[in-house]
């Protein structure tokens, strides 16, 4: 059944201010100073099709869905993997009201493509001549995650061909089906990025707008419903369609202050209680070395993206006698009361050099040897996760013998003499 959706009423929402308190292991980040993060963009006009501000506006809005009031967590909580720190919430639970939302991008019929190529007033205006506005970026966000909060449309872990682009950005929107959320909003990703009448709230010096879906650059971190970008409201570009909402806005925003420090900074000791909480996420083996006392000596703090930090450990086993001493780096995360053990090297070395921070800080590297071998451990930040990268030399396994250990000898028995 198509329902067709009521005039926006005056009566607004008393507005919302969100302020959050950013922990130096909390944040996110802005896609304006990562290309990586973003798909760019063009004030170009799509290849065919009209312009969505050529469009006459039809009789009736199509299809909508009504979303319910009820609890937002917004953003993206700080022990989920992937997320972009200096521009998600970090999990913050908001009270929405109730309104409703078209279940395709404007011109809401499945059976065309998404219009294109419109700045945000334009998009805004279209909305009004239907009696209806633009969706705010956190309606979008609700419409999207659904009654259960859902990382994806679809739920928490990612699905190839659920919501991935197509070669074109013109293919009817009924197309994008699967890609729906629980409340029935279809085509959120896929098809084309879609103008909010939010401000890009995430520091810096203002004037952009928001945009949300998109996800055909990388739908694995894109098609998740909190991704966004900031895009310039007088852009017009070939990949940015926008859809209506009705009933009274929810005025809540995002206003994320970004907490900028030093790429790597190392303390002056390492704190008891800190310690504790460390060694006790380690596996077993590395916990309980037989013959070595284990502990944790030093520790550097590493602030990859703005809002983010990661703790770089150096991991010490000694033995009395014979005396020897090896150790191991390692990264961790914490996250309020949790504390995840993020990266490790693939095994212990005789000698590990101070981190240093180069021209990315997203990458730090630090020098270990064995011996005669020597080589460099680097590590690479990439939306929550810590990748490393060993040197070809050091060995997989949680404790070493001294260079020069005597081997364990290998005792061959000659076969016993059978008696005739």
């Amino acid at each position: 059944m198509i329902h067709h959706c009521p005039p926006v009423r005056s009566t607004r929402l008393a507005a919302v201010a969100i302020a959050l308190a950013v922990s130096a292991v909390s944040g996110c980040c802005k896609k304006a100073q990562d290309s990586g993060d973003s798909a760019g963009s063009t004030a170009t006009t799509p290849a065919s099709g009209a312009r969505a501000g050529d469009l006459p506006a039809p009789d009736a809005t199509g299809p909508v869905v009504r979303i319910p009031a009820g609890t937002l967590v917004a953003g993206t909580p700080c022990q989920q993997i992937p997320r972009i720190t200096n521009e998600e919430l970090e999990g913050v639970r908001l009270e929405l009201g109730a309104f409703d939302i078209d279940v395709y991008p404007y011109p809401n019929d499945p059976s065309k493509p998404p219009a294109t190529g419109v700045s945000r007033d334009e998009a805004d205006r279209l909305c009004r001549a239907r009696g209806r506005r633009l969706c705010t970026e956190l309606e979008w966000e609700r419409a999207c995650k659904g009654p259960s909060n859902y990382t994806y449309p679809y739920g928490n872990a990612y699905k190839t061909k659920v919501c991935d682009g197509s070669s074109s950005l013109l293919r009817n929107a009924g197309s994008y089906d699967s890609c729906a959320s629980e409340f029935g909003v279809k085509a959120l990703f896929g098809a084309v990025w879609e103008w909010t009448s939010s401000e890009w709230g995430r520091g810096g010096a203002g004037g952009l707008a928001t945009v949300r879906g998109g996800g055909a650059k990388n739908p694995t971190l894109q098609s998740r419903c909190a991704n966004g970008q900031g895009r310039s409201p007088a852009d017009s570009a070939a990949d940015v369609g926008f859809r209506c909402c009705g009933g009274d806005q929810n005025t809540v925003s995002v206003n994320l202050s970004l907490d900028s420090q030093p790429i790597l900074t190392a303390e002056a000791a390492v704190d008891s209680t800190l310690s504790s909480r460390l060694l006790s996420v380690l596996p077993a083996s590395m916990r309980n070395v037989p013959g070595f006392d284990v502990s944790l000596d030093r520790v550097w703090r590493w602030h990859p993206r703005a809002n983010e930090e990661l703790l770089v450990v150096r991991y010490v086993a000694k033995k009395a006698a014979p005396a020897f001493t090896f150790y191991r780096p390692l990264v961790y995360h914490l996250c309020g009361s949790s504390t995840v053990l993020s990266s490790k090297l693939r095994g212990p070395v005789a000698r590990m050099f101070s981190p240093a921070a180069g021209a990315d800080p997203q990458q730090i590297s630090l020098q270990v040897e064995t011996g005669t071998d020597k080589g460099e451990v680097q590590f690479t930040y990439r939306y929550g996760a810590v990748a490393v990268k060993n040197p070809d030399w050091v060995k997989e396994g949680d404790s070493m013998d001294p260079p020069g250990a005597t081997p364990p000898r290998l005792i061959v028995r000659p076969p016993p003499i059978r008696k005739k």
